[in-house]
């Protein structure tokens, strides 16, 4: 609020600017209805209604309909807000409301013959429990609270004006076909240090919470691992988020990965990956016994069993796994020099290294859901006199969640 704004009166919504806050003020504030009308725009102010979620969203579909103009809706707020839910919520609302209308039962478009399919809307609102299991944490504030930036553009088929007027359409049609999500800053160090009373990502309770039988396929030695056995992870007193287990919620997220093709020996593969971020946790970094009196802080590790387990998980030598844990090789104009790193810099590349494989793990998961529902890889083009439209442009509503 700005100086002459009263307690009571917050500005809580700019055209298509959807903003979550937690305040019980700001709550009371947004119920009361107080929001301040808009001289255009928004039909729903000017008849008294109170800001809605769903508001932004029928405004961004209608102005991309009816005006043909791109929108972009802003989530915003702070931790435990609702930002994540909103964005959801609204996924869902702009995916099958083209399914709600009158006509949607009785006609078909002549453009795209996969536009509103359920398989379409499936995978793109499926790809939410896939992120939130990779992407979102527990914090002191917030359960599920999503640990990156997303921005997601819906990507819509827009009927043309004079087709919509031959099928008696006062606003055009407006197909779901596909979307595209960029993600960002994603909260790396949580990988390697979560606060008391918080939880690193989701997916690794997951993991360890599945059956033991599925454990021991992905990895032997995973069979009866624990919260406890990674030191990544540790000891929670929290086993359940959002009134799901975390072994419910393991097969919600196997079952949201088999929709882009996610499953069987991909699916361990991608486990496995996980599998070398815990392990790497768990190795421990010494004074070299060799060094006499510790002269030189060279260090070598001590973890032999750990190890040994990485080595198998990664199929690499345990010889060539702490060379290059404990040594740096520097040329120096031509030559070639080998330092032996001290415990403490070989432990803090230890981390950098799991904090890596680990944002390269969700690259792959973001790029392969991308694959699964661009519109450009997935929807049927509109062909022209039997040749495929390659110009088509697909209309675009963007979501923008500020974590």
């Amino acid at each position: 609020p700005s100086e002459e704004d009263t307690e009571d009166d917050i500005k809580s919504e700019i055209t298509s600017l959807s903003s979550a806050g937690s305040s019980a003020k700001e709550t009371a504030a947004s119920s009361s209805g107080a929001a301040e009308p808009l001289s255009f725009g928004s039909e729903y102010s000017k008849l008294g209604y109170a800001p809605h979620v769903y508001e932004s969203s029928c405004l961004a579909y209608r102005g991309l309909a009816v005006e043909g103009k791109n929108q972009t809706i802003l989530v915003s707020g702070e931790s435990g807000a609702g930002k994540t839910e909103t964005v959801k919520i609204v996924m869902s609302h702009l995916a099958t409301v083209e399914l709600t209308r009158p006509f949607a039962q009785y006609t078909d478009r002549k453009s795209g013959n996969k536009h509103g399919s359920p398989k379409t809307v499936k995978r793109v609102l499926e790809s939410n429990p896939v992120f939130e299991a990779f992407g979102n944490a527990k914090t002191i504030r917030n359960g599920n609270s999503s640990r990156f930036g997303k921005f997601t553009q819906l990507q819509f088929d827009v009927e043309d004006e004079v087709t919509a007027k031959e099928y008696g359409r006062e606003i055009p049609s407006c197909h779901l076909a596909g979307s595209l999500c960029t993600t960002y800053l994603l909260e790396k160090s949580r990988v390697v240090f979560h606060g008391e009373g918080e939880r690193t990502y989701h997916i690794f309770y997951q993991l360890l919470a599945a059956p033991p039988a599925v454990k021991a396929d992905i990895w032997e030695p995973l069979r009866d691992c624990t919260c406890e056995s990674f030191a990544y992870v540790g000891y929670t007193d929290t086993t359940t988020i959002e009134g799901r287990s975390d072994s419910e919620a393991w097969e919600h997220t196997v079952d949201a990965l088999s929709t882009f093709g996610i499953e069987g020996s991909s699916l361990n593969i991608l486990m496995r990956a996980l599998c070398v971020v815990l392990q790497l946790g768990n190795l421990t970094f010494d004074f070299d016994p060799a060094v006499p009196d510790h002269h030189e802080d060279q260090c070598v590790i001590s973890s032999t069993e750990e190890l040994e387990k990485l080595s198998d998980l990664m199929g690499i030598s345990e010889e060539d796994i702490e060379a290059a844990m404990t040594t740096r090789v520097n040329t120096i104009r031509g030559e070639t020099v080998t330092f032996t790193l001290g415990s403490s810099s070989a432990r803090d590349g230890c981390k950098a290294l799991a904090k890596e494989i680990y944002s390269c793990i969700f690259d792959v998961l973001v790029q392969k859901i991308n694959e699964f529902t661009s519109a450009e890889a997935n929807y049927d083009i509109p062909r022209i006199n039997g040749d495929l439209a390659h110009h088509h442009h697909f209309g675009i509503i963007s979501l923008l969640d500020i974590f």
